[in-house]
């Protein structure tokens, strides 16, 4: 039988799809995610190794670095030029001077160490050179003496006391620690004569030319009618000295007409002032008692003349004769007349309160 060729097609009955097989599905699966990871591997380590992927994103430091040093820690020439600043001098320390003299005569003093040679002294507050000089057959001694402050030029009394009697010069040195020393004015021979020792006033009765050393440094010479004791006392001396005479005028010029009985050559002891802080202290050697010393001694007009050329403004001739003598840390250099004495005149390095008490002033 022949087929309708208007008759409706019959429909077809779909396919069935075949399955896919489970092992197919795991291979499948395992590829892609070999790929993704391929994919990942290319942009993450292999495009960036190579400069090929350029982030746009700002960077992350990973390692911290050490910090870099702050302007004070650099050098100078290492710091940025708007922080750099110039380069300041050292500043010097301004040296402190202590004493009433210590910056006038600063050269002459040390840091505080002691100098010492076989004639010379240098400390922080004392400088000492003794010359031995012998011509036109004269010996003698002469102390070129500065001192810081008037407390290291002092008058040293026998036995540690006013009318404490009588000491060999050398003795009486040591006692006192004296650096260099020469006989004084004999005060303890006379009942008469103004005393002052070191500030303190034991005696006022008025006696021939006297040296008066100020609190000031100043050494000033004048005879018995020209003193005023009233305005001696107010002056608050250091030291006064009463034997005589004085030796230069006003102007420092050596006299020519002296206040003495014993002019013709002799030994000799004397003090001279150049200015405040600066003195010499002489002792001369001569013959007396019929002890021969090598010199004939000094005339009062050669020592008056010797004080002018040394630049003084006034001197003062001492206790003389077999009473004269001059000793060198504590040891006597001056021929020995073998008279013992009753005070001394000397420089030390020591403080006041290291030399012995003196007592009370009394009339003598």
């Amino acid at each position: 039988m022949m087929e309708n060729e208007n008759a409706a097609p019959a429909r077809e009955r779909p396919k069935k799809k075949k399955q896919m097989s489970v092992g197919r599905m795991i291979f499948y699966d395992l590829l892609a995610i070999a790929v993704g990871l391929n994919v990942f591997a290319l942009f993450h380590h292999v495009l960036p190794h190579y400069g090929l992927l350029v982030e746009k994103s700002e960077p992350v430091a990973l390692v911290t670095l050490a910090p870099q040093p702050t302007p004070a820690t650099l050098l100078p020439e290492e710091l940025p030029p708007e922080e750099q600043q110039e380069e300041q001098p050292a500043v010097e320390e301004e040296p402190v001077y202590t004493g009433m003299w210590g910056e006038k005569f600063a050269d002459k003093f040390t840091d505080g160490e002691i100098i010492q040679t076989e004639n010379t002294y240098q400390s922080a507050n004392v400088n000492v050179t003794v010359t031995r000089v012998e011509e036109n057959s004269v010996i003698y001694y002469l102390a070129d003496v500065y001192v810081r402050d008037l407390k290291y030029l002092r008058s040293g009394f026998a036995n540690g006391k006013f009318n404490g009697g009588f000491q060999m010069i050398d003795k009486l040195a040591a006692e006192t620690n004296a650096i260099v020393a020469i006989s004084g004015d004999h005060y303890a021979g006379r009942g008469e004569g103004i005393v002052v020792r070191d500030g303190v006033l034991y005696r006022e009765t008025r006696f021939q030319d006297v040296c008066v050393l100020l609190s000031d440094g100043t050494m000033v010479t004048m005879t018995n009618k020209e003193l005023n004791l009233d305005d001696l006392k107010a002056a608050s001396p250091w030291q006064v000295w009463s034997f005589g005479p004085e030796l230069l005028d006003d102007e420092g010029k050596a006299l020519t007409r002296f206040n003495s009985t014993v002019l013709p050559a002799n030994p000799r002891s004397a003090i001279g002032y150049v200015e405040p802080g600066h003195y010499y202290l002489l002792e001369v050697e001569g013959s007396r008692g019929g002890a021969w010393s090598g010199s004939r001694g000094m005339t009062m007009q050669q020592l008056a003349d010797l004080f002018e050329s040394l630049g003084c403004q006034s001197a003062y001739n001492l206790d003389g004769g077999r009473s004269v003598g001059m000793t060198w840390m504590g040891e006597r250099i001056s021929f020995l007349y073998g008279r013992s004495i009753p005070d001394i005149i000397y420089i030390t390095d020591t403080d006041l309160d290291a030399e012995a008490e003196t007592e009370a002033p009394e009339e003598g």
